[in-house]
């Protein structure tokens, strides 16, 4: 018999896609699952509505009195959680009827994260050929693995794990954005395996947030280097002060010319890490215990790339960066990828 799975949807806000997404999740061929609605203090009738139109006895709704956010809504969800295996999805998707089915047979054995085949409106074919990784500083990086069934972290769209393995997923202070990341990051330094399950298809809108772009700059950027800083030695970080600075220094003078990054956003997060040091060591030292992989075996699927296109900034950065990588005895993925050796 199929092991029983809880299947957490965060909602917030979103009614018009929970017909659609409950739905196909509701007429899965592998049966054995709850779901879990958890409500992120909407304020339309999603409540309502779904009291109204689903009866299905494995279908249980569960208000919060405030926004958790998509870190603090799926830790605290996880909590009303019967079963050891647990999906977490977006509202916004509509889920082919084996998707379940096949991202459940992933984790059958253990000591693994798995993710489903994310079709996102919007994206680019040519991103889906294969799967990308992070640059040094946290960014993504696409198109990076030669074997499409190689990730670096979890899309958090869509994805599986086992709590007995894991804990809580995510860091609840991060809100929204990059807790995909965390996961990853997290589940790779314990030695759990990540992997990508192409026969469990996803449909996302990839709406987004109506949130301030402040506020969404904000917690991009703080939680992409908080991932760096909360992970990786101080050697490491040392080493990758160049890249801090430029970062810093060029997408603040960017902000000011573009409306794709806040200035506000991006002074409040780098400013974040020098008020709150003693919050940094705090987190660095919890994590301690999840460190049992040396962080040279996480770095080797780490992408040296600073841009991810092959425009002529790109020509020149993306090949400075190998080098000073190799210089500074880095060895990132295009090190391997190059010298045709093992991953």
């Amino acid at each position: 018999m199929n092991e029983a799975v809880s299947i957490i949807i965060l909602n917030y806000n979103g009614r018009q896609y929970l017909h659609d997404c409950l739905n196909s999740v509701l007429k899965q061929s592998y049966s054995n699952f709850e779901l879990i609605l958890f409500d992120n203090n909407s304020t339309d009738d999603s409540i309502s509505f779904v009291k109204n139109n689903f009866a299905d006895s494995r279908l249980k709704v569960i208000s919060s009195e405030k926004n958790l956010g998509f870190a603090g809504g799926n830790n605290e969800a996880l909590k009303h959680c019967a079963n050891d295996i647990i999906v977490l999805l977006n509202n916004d998707t509509i889920v082919e009827p084996d998707w379940l089915e096949n991202l459940a047979a992933a984790v059958k054995d253990g000591s693994t994260v798995a993710s489903s085949f994310v079709i996102t409106e919007g994206i680019p074919e040519k991103y889906y050929e294969t799967n990308g990784s992070v640059s040094y500083l946290m960014y993504n990086i696409m198109n990076v693995f030669p074997h499409i069934e190689d990730e670096f972290y979890p899309n958090g769209c869509s994805l599986i794990f086992r709590k007995s393995e894991i804990g809580l997923p995510f860091d609840s202070d991060y809100f929204f954005y990059s807790e995909d990341v965390y996961l990853g990051l997290k589940a790779r330094f314990k030695g759990i395996k990540i992997k990508f399950v192409k026969s469990s298809v996803v449909h996302h809108k990839g709406s987004g947030s109506v949130t301030s772009n402040s506020f969404r700059t904000f917690c991009q950027e703080r939680n992409r280097f908080l991932n760096l800083y909360l992970f990786f030695s101080l050697s490491f970080i040392v080493r990758m002060l160049p890249y801090i600075t430029f970062n810093h220094t060029f997408k603040t003078v960017l902000s000011l010319f573009s409306r794709r990054h806040s200035t506000t956003g991006l002074l409040k997060a780098y400013f974040w890490f020098y008020f709150n040091i003693p919050t940094i060591l705090r987190k660095r030292k919890e994590l301690e215990p999840v460190k049992q992989v040396n962080e040279k075996e996480i770095i080797k699927y780490i992408s040296c790339k600073i841009v991810n296109d092959d425009s002529p900034l790109a020509l020149i950065l993306n090949p400075l960066s190998y080098l000073y990588s190799r210089l500074t005895g880095i060895k990132p993925v295009e090190y391997y990828l190059k010298n045709k050796l093992p991953l």
